[in-house]
């Protein structure tokens, strides 16, 4: 079976990889660009919808943990103090009837795991089990993966229209012409509902633009993922700090970016520079994208329309690739794994 992965972010590049394994003659069709760009590159499921989406997410979790070795791909846990005392709690105990694991730590416990911190608060919230990945770094490791395993890509072609005849999926036209597909999964983000709509998917998306700074190598301030009622930051291993434009980017549910690109960063370098006295920061990238979240802020991932497409759109997804590249593999193959973690985020929820 001829299958086409539209779309070459981390979404794409993880199922391309995995259908690839599983044996399928798999071509990745990318224009390059995207949300992937402008990932943070958090890998969690302390943030979450309600309970299955938690369960999604955890499993995204796992299957990261079963990609094994992937450029930038770090464990090094997450700690939260983004709410007060009474939030955290109530977030702890929600997290623990998930049977999510939480540590507690008090002023100098958190001073202890970040010596560097100008203020502590009395609690925090540790995450051990989570981490954070190079989003781009890792897409192009999968690709080349999924290229080892007989896989092509076609980068810099921009697909125009999914074709299909008497119900099903006949292939793709792209700016370099067409190309004949038995199955279509459509990965690309924001791009997506041009694509499907033709088929009777009326896939609504949400406007939420995101920036992501990354700075010049710092010294070390941090070891772990860091959620302070200011910013979420990490730093990479080179030194760089990343920091998103927004306070809480994950929950962000603004339509356009009150402030322009350089001030957006100024003040992120302000938060920043405030956690960690004695810290100068010199951004090296501001990179600005939309991210690709579906209209009722959920996952969409499964068949849509005619025989043969299929789609995965989601945010984060980074935290959901690994899942969702194995999920999708499964359904190539006419299986149903997966489908009870599936079911609330069936792209035909959407149908016309």
């Amino acid at each position: 079976m001829k299958t086409v992965v539209v779309g070459t972010g981390i979404l794409g590049a993880a199922i391309a990889f995995r259908l690839a394994e599983a044996g399928c003659d798999v071509l990745a069709i990318g224009a390059g660009g995207g949300a992937t760009e402008c990932s943070f590159g958090w890998i969690n499921a302390s943030f979450y919808l309600d309970a299955h989406h938690h369960r999604l997410r955890r499993e995204g979790m796992a299957a990261w943990r079963r990609l094994g070795e992937v450029p930038g791909l770090d464990w090094q846990g997450a700690v939260s103090w983004e709410h007060d005392a009474a939030g955290l709690e109530a977030q702890a105990a929600e997290l623990e009837g998930h049977g999510y694991r939480v540590e507690r730590l008090g002023m100098n416990a958190l001073r202890d795991r970040v010596p560097g911190l100008a203020v502590a608060p009395e609690l925090a919230l540790a995450f051990p089990e989570e981490g954070s990945v190079e989003p781009a770094s890792a897409a192009r490791a999968l690709l080349a993966r999924a290229e080892d395993a007989g896989a092509r890509l076609m980068l810099g072609a921009r697909v125009e229209a999914v074709t299909a005849r008497a119900g099903r999926v006949t292939g793709l036209r792209t700016t370099w012409g067409e190309v004949a597909a038995d199955a279509v999964i459509v990965a690309a983000g924001c791009g997506a509902p041009a694509l499907v709509e033709p088929h009777g998917l009326a896939l609504p998306m949400l406007t939420r633009p995101g920036a992501m700074m990354v700075s010049r190598p710092v010294p070390r301030v941090t070891d772990t993922i860091l959620v302070a009622p200011a910013r979420e930051i990490r730093q990479d291993a080179a030194g760089r700090i990343l920091a998103p434009g927004a306070v809480s980017h994950q929950g962000d549910d603004a339509e356009r970016l009150d402030l322009g690109p350089e001030a957006t960063a100024a003040q992120a370098k302000g938060a920043v520079e405030a956690l960690f006295p004695g810290l100068a920061l010199d951004w090296q990238r501001i990179a600005i994208a939309n991210r690709p979240m579906p209209g009722d802020g959920r996952p969409v991932i499964g068949r849509a329309g005619p025989e043969g497409l299929f789609l995965a759109v989601m945010h984060s997804g980074v935290t959901l690739a690994a899942i969702a590249g194995e999920a999708v593999a499964d359904l190539i193959a006419g299986g149903d794994r997966f489908g009870a973690l599936l079911a609330p985020y069936d792209p035909r929820r959407f149908a016309a």
